[in-house]
């Protein structure tokens, strides 16, 4: 079971290859809104009977290519916990720190729910092309009488000549970030 759900939340999410129709398959809306931004549902997926994937992203942005996207993830199980998640998490951005110079993270607990903040880069011949700051909300949820994991995750990225001008202001934007993050409160309304 552990190696699905690894497998299963290391999937590339940004990936179209998984998903053909978009589909709120979890009753949460065609759109969220977040940062006083208004985030449309661009993609879905549902690939077994215990896992939902599904992300928003602002009018005009596709999943290719963003600078704002916002993601709803659902794993019904009684055994992978926020805890087992954000310490997996971690595991993987230290591994990959190896090879990201830009690759760093916080992580926060309250009352049993994490906060894992995160900047990662991407790039190629020594040049950084892309910074992406990443806010993970892990929490315990129940789904139609079952525990669930629930993540909640808000994406932020810079290309190019924006990194520089991105990353002076980053700091403050991140507080506001958790902050509003940590006070969502997501209706599933899950139809099994």
């Amino acid at each position: 079971m552990k190696k699905l759900v690894v497998f299963l939340l290391g999937l590339v999410i940004n990936s179209p290859l998984f998903c053909q129709t978009v589909k709120d398959y979890l009753g949460v809306g065609e759109t969220i809104i977040f940062q006083d931004t208004i985030f449309e549902l661009k993609w879905s997926q549902h690939p077994s009977a215990h896992f939902f994937n599904q992300e928003w992203l602002p009018r005009g942005e596709n999943v290719g290519h963003y600078h704002q996207m916002f993601t709803v993830l659902v794993l019904i199980s009684d055994e992978y916990t926020p805890e087992i998640a954000v310490r997996d998490k971690i595991a993987e951005l230290e591994e990959r720190a190896k090879t990201d110079a830009c690759c760093n993270y916080n992580v926060y607990e309250k009352d049993g729910a994490y906060i894992l903040d995160f900047l990662v880069s991407a790039g190629d011949g020594g040049t950084i092309s892309i910074v992406e700051s990443d806010i993970h909300y892990y929490k315990q949820v129940t789904v139609n009488g079952k525990k669930a994991l629930q993540l909640l995750f808000y994406s932020h990225r810079a290309y190019d000549d924006d990194i520089m001008p991105y990353l002076a202001t980053l700091k403050d934007k991140k507080y506001k970030w958790i902050n509003e993050i940590s006070q969502i409160d997501i209706k599933l309304n899950i139809n099994e």
